[in-house]
Order: C-alpha cells, then sequence, then structure tokens
C-alpha cells in the first residue's frame, strides 16, 4: 500500500474550485467496531463518485472498489482496520483520519462469559419457525431464514434491538442458508442444490428474484451450505456438504456467477465459512466439529488447507459456524454444545455451554449476542450491560 498520496479534484460548484484529498493505494477500510451503516453507490467510476460526494460535509471517508461501486463513511469506527485490496482506493475527503483503532474492547473473556451467563435470565426472545444463519444487512437489520418441514420457507427481517419482525417473506422452496452482498441475497435451495439471487422489494414482504447460480451438472453442487464473498465480491465460495466440496465462482457481471473451479476435500460435511481476508477463510467442518484454514499461495495459483482446531467433542456436537470478533478472538458455535473460544493460534481461550440447538451466533457492539436455535426454534438477544471501559 502507498501512503500519504494527494489526488487533486477539481470540481465546479459556482466556480471552479480545487480540493486536495489524501488517499491510500489498494487499500480499503473496514469497519470492526462498532459496526456502521454505510452507503453504498453502484456505477460509478471512483473519479466520479469522489466528485458526487465533495458538496456533501458530512462524509468522512469512501472506499473506491474495483467494480463500480463506493462506500461512504459519515463517522469512523473506534475499532477498525485498512485491509489491502487491489485495485481499490481509500480517500479521506474532508482530510479528517481516525483516531488510532482500539483493537480490543474488553480483553478479559472471562468478565464477558460471566457477564453473558449472568444475563441470561433477563434475555429477549423471539419464535422463529428453525431459524438458521443470523446477518445483518446494509441497513443493519437482523435477517434469517426458517427451514420448516415443509414449503413454504421464509426471510425473516427483524429489529436487532428488540428482536421486533419487520419482515415475514415468503420462499417457496425449502431453503439452506443465506449470506448477503451489498443489495442482494444468496438464498441456498434445498431441493434443486442451486443459489437463487433475490434483491428486496420497494415494499415490504416483497422478494424480487433475479436469477439462479448453478454448477456445471457434470460438478454439481450437493446441499449447499455457506457463502462467502472475496476480492470485492469478485469472487464467491460455497460451501457444498453432501459432497464434500468447496466451490469457487467468478462474477460475470453485475448479478450472475459462473463456476471456476471446486476443491474435493478430505473431511466430511464443510458447512460455515468465514472471510479473514482475500487470501485466507475459515470453514468449519459439520460432523467433525472442527475449523479448517484455507490460505491462498499465489505461486502455485492455489488455496491451502491446515487444520485450525479440532473440538470434536460427542457425536451429537455439530460444527456449526464460526466468526471472529473483538480482541481478535474466533468464536465457534457448536450445536449440541454452544460456544468455544479461540486465539488466532488456535488455543481455548473459554466456553459457554448452552445446550441443544444453537445454530448461529452474531455479536453486536458491547458483546450484545444474538443467537438462532433450530431446536427451541427460537432467536434470543442476550445484553450483558458490557461497556468498553470494563476489564
Amino acid at each position: 500500500m502507498r501512503r500519504s498520496i494527494y489526488l487533486i479534484f477539481c470540481y465546479i460548484l459556482i466556480e471552479i474550485q480545487c480540493k486536495s484529498i489524501p488517499f491510500i493505494n489498494n487499500a480499503v477500510l473496514i469497519s470492526i467496531r462498532p459496526k456502521l451503516n454505510t452507503t453504498i453507490l453502484i456505477n460509478l467510476t471512483c473519479d466520479q463518485c469522489i466528485c458526487s460526494v465533495l458538496s456533501n460535509s458530512s462524509i468522512l471517508a469512501v472506499n473506491c472498489y474495483a467494480n463500480f461501486s463506493c462506500e461512504l463513511f459519515f463517522q469512523y469506527p473506534r475499532t477498525y482496520t485498512i485491509q489491502s485490496m487491489n485495485n481499490s482506493r481509500l480517500y479521506f475527503v474532508r482530510n479528517i483520519f481516525p483516531n488510532a483503532s482500539n483493537p480490543c474492547c474488553v480483553s478479559n473473556i472471562t468478565l464477558i462469559l460471566q457477564k453473558l451467563q449472568n444475563a441470561m435470565a433477563n434475555a429477549i426472545s423471539t419464535s422463529v419457525n428453525i431459524p438458521r444463519c443470523l446477518l445483518l444487512n446494509s441497513n443493519g437489520s437482523l435477517i434469517t431464514i426458517e427451514q420448516p418441514l415443509s414449503v413454504p420457507s421464509y426471510l425473516d427481517r427483524f429489529d436487532p434491538q428488540t428482536l421486533t419482525r419487520l419482515e415475514h417473506i415468503s420462499i417457496n422452496p425449502l431453503v439452506t442458508n443465506i449470506a448477503f452482498n451489498p443489495e442482494k441475497y444468496f438464498i441456498g435451495m434445498s431441493g434443486n442444490s442451486t443459489i437463487s439471487v433475490f434483491t428486496k422489494g420497494v415494499s415490504n414482504n416483497f422478494l424480487v428474484y433475479v436469477n439462479n447460480i448453478n454448477a456445471p451438472s457434470t460438478a454439481s453442487m450437493s446441499a449447499v451450505r455457506d457463502m462467502i464473498f472475496l476480492n470485492n465480491g469478485q469472487t464467491m465460495v460455497v460451501a457444498s456438504a453432501s459432497n464434500n466440496r468447496l466451490y469457487f465462482f467468478s462474477l460475470i457481471n453485475n448479478t450472475n456467477y459462473t463456476m471456476t473451479s471446486y476443491i474435493t476435500l478430505n473431511y466430511i460435511a464443510p458447512h460455515g465459512l468465514l472471510h479473514v481476508n482475500d487470501s485466507y477463510f475459515y470453514a468449519t467442518s459439520w460432523t467433525n466439529t472442527s475449523i479448517y484454514a484455507y490460505s491462498y499461495n499465489a505461486t502455485i495459483s492455489n488455496w491451502t488447507q491446515t487444520l485450525f482446531v479440532n473440538a470434536y467433542t460427542t457425536s451429537t456436537s455439530y460444527g456449526a459456524h464460526v466468526l471472529i470478533v473483538d480482541c481478535n478472538r474466533r468464536w465457534f458455535t457448536i450445536q449440541g454444545y454452544g460456544i468455544r473460544i479461540y486465539n488466532e493460534n488456535g488455543i481455548n481461550l473459554g466456553n459457554w455451554s448452552l445446550g441443544a440447538g444453537y445454530f448461529d451466533t452474531l455479536i453486536l457492539d458491547n458483546y450484545v449476542v444474538l443467537l438462532s436455535n433450530t431446536v427451541n426454534s427460537t432467536i434470543t438477544r442476550i445484553d450483558p450491560q458490557i461497556t468498553c471501559d470494563d476489564g
């Protein structure tokens, strides 16, 4: 990355004015805490994007991406990273720079777990018919999909603070997993092992179908699970559980992907995926209750697999999902047990025994935890009343 570079933009208000704007080449700003609601502009070159925001004094920074989109920041997060990304650029349009990132809110994981366990008595829960993955969309709403025993399935949108249901959208096929990549929902379909892409309708309780994504019939997916996006959406990785494969798709236009390759794995049932950076991601094994790390070797143009952690305890525990949150800790959701927490070297830092059915976890600011449970058909919100001054 090249730093401390300035670009001069000339723009017209009433008269021609010139503005010197610092930027970092091949880099973007990634918010860690809090997760900010940013604005995405599409179908604009980087220069067009910058010119369109110069008159708005509330915009502090802009990520320009290679796919003719840009992301606007109206405030800086307390914790962030400046991540390398080819053919991208980070602009500080007001010559105002973020404070030094605070990498760790509360370092004492024992304190966090104690407060979460104590807060269980005051947790908020709402009934959802077999909820699966949890995610936040670009507006900060909580999204999940229901996987009932018979059609229809549903996409649900909630207020993450109150768990008030805001939308309940019918999807006729049975579904498996869901991912969100700016303004599009990618939903795995159970019966035909395809991925259907939707955008949000103009009114509530309505999705607009865009297209299906399939692998060739000679290498078809089977039991689609998690999906992640690399290189600002230019690459999609899909876990295919029944045939033990990871599929790689390349973006061919704004709405469609074509399969470029797949990896046949030496373990059973890849399930959860987590994007760490464009050359590193995690995959969980549902059956082995393990996490595997994948790093890209540019010399041989290939992905290298290593075992990150084996958390297997019993035949009734399953490796569902992993996420990285504050202090670079990995929270591994294990259905049939609860959550195990690891550092970046795979050393166990703490455990949270929750019982059966917990499928996915989201962690919001101040360690507010959201949990989906497929056995009890609930989503639960736990607020441990932690601030960054604690611990």
